[in-house]
């Protein structure tokens, strides 16, 4: 671990449990629930799980809104015209509620492990943020939609297997950054998610929002990050000013340099 500022492991203790399936926003729980219902229809007893986490399900009274991220763990993978069907009830229900999706589709199989299981749709995929998303879930981050939770099918993750992914994470911000990809939206992410992976570095635990990583960043790290961080929090809420989305793009590649160099240099996962 590193210490970015306080005593490490301050913020350790139970995660509060994610909310439930009612209490989402009505664009968000329609879309599941008229998922699921396509699903079960096309898959049937194939269908074991759907599991909705990420932002949407945890932003609370924030007016954030983003892609519907979906974990779907299936008992076989389906044949091609089952796999039509599923892709086009997806199109017509982001049509319909004008959402986007962001779903994995997984073998029960594949998903008790700690390897990063293959897309059951799309060859040659791999879900390379497994440990970390099974982190969130075993912490309640997330919201049933269909079958067991996922307690009862994934495994916790080890330390040893968070690590590459947090850097892996930062790689694709500092993509963004080598490309001169600044606008308000990536400097944002960079910011929040920079604040998460250094949250996990202090405390052990990944199972935090990007918006209360912002928060945990404001109280911990030192002030010359503090007019980004609530930029970056105006900005999530959809509240940003002009002199936020400029202030966001200057502070951007330098708050990912920070981060960079708490964050242990890896070689093994490259």
């Amino acid at each position: 671990m590193v210490d970015v500022g306080g005593d490490a492991g301050a913020t350790r203790g139970p995660m509060a449990a994610g909310v439930q399936l009612h209490e989402l926003g009505g664009t968000a729980r329609t879309a599941w629930l008229s998922l699921r219902d396509a699903l079960s229809t096309t898959l049937g007893d194939d269908l074991v799980a759907i599991w909705a986490h990420g932002g949407t399900t945890s932003a609370g009274t924030s007016p954030h809104h983003g892609d519907l991220d979906t974990y779907v763990i299936l008992a076989r993978r389906p044949d091609d015209a089952t796999a039509h069907r599923i892709a086009e009830a997806e199109k017509a229900i982001a049509r319909d509620q004008g959402i986007e999706w962001d779903t994995w589709y997984v073998l029960a199989d594949d998903s008790r492990g700690t390897e990063p299981p293959p897309h059951a749709l799309r060859e040659g995929r791999r879900d390379t943020s497994w440990a970390i998303n099974r982190a969130h879930w075993l912490a309640g981050r997330f919201v049933l939609i269909h079958g067991p939770e996922p307690a009862e099918i994934v495994v916790p993750p080890a330390w040893a297997e968070l690590e590459p992914e947090l850097s892996r994470e930062l790689e694709h911000i500092e993509r963004h950054v080598a490309e001169g990809d600044t606008d308000p939206f990536e400097a944002t992410y960079a910011l929040l998610n920079g604040s998460r992976i250094l949250h996990a570095l202090e405390t052990g635990s990944v199972a935090i929002s990007k918006r209360a990583a912002g928060g945990w960043a404001l109280e911990r790290l030192p002030a010359r990050w503090h007019d980004a961080l609530r930029a970056a929090a105006r900005a999530y809420d959809g509240q940003a000013t002009p002199n936020d989305a400029e202030l966001l793009s200057v502070e951007m590649a330098p708050f990912v340099a920070f981060v960079r160099a708490l964050l242990p240099a890896l070689e093994d996962h490259r």
